[in-house]
């Protein structure tokens, strides 16, 4: 587990993020760019919401997939000087807590923050 210190301020991009069981199954709508930042990402619709989940959670057959973890896509609003506790980090973005708010865990992309000791 590695900690970093926010050096770009960002709003989520929902305020509906899309939480998924082991098990739930997905129609998987696109593929992000393989070549962009955040590669490895499918934007998939599930029975009640929509949203972008790694690539490595689903298990695809064509457009139809089913997750193999629990994931849930809840993105940090962030402010600079935040300190961000990382348990991973997935597809260019890392997953973790506030170390101000152990409690909530979340999204926050690595272009946003940097090493901190």
């Amino acid at each position: 587990m590695r900690k970093y210190k926010v050096i770009k301020a960002r709003q989520p991009e929902t305020l509906n993020p899309i939480k998924l069981k082991e098990g739930d199954s997905v129609i998987v709508k696109k593929e992000s760019n393989p070549q962009g930042d955040w590669a490895g990402w499918l934007y998939c619709e599930s029975r009640d919401n929509a949203g972008w989940v790694p690539k490595q959670l689903v298990r695809r057959k064509a457009d139809l997939g089913c997750l193999d973890y629990d994931y849930d896509a809840h993105e940090f609003e962030l402010e600079i000087g935040e300190v961000i506790q990382s348990e991973y980090i997935l597809n260019g973005w890392v997953w973790g807590y506030k170390v101000d708010e152990p409690g909530i865990h979340g999204w926050t992309p690595l272009n946003h923050v940097e090493s901190y000791k």
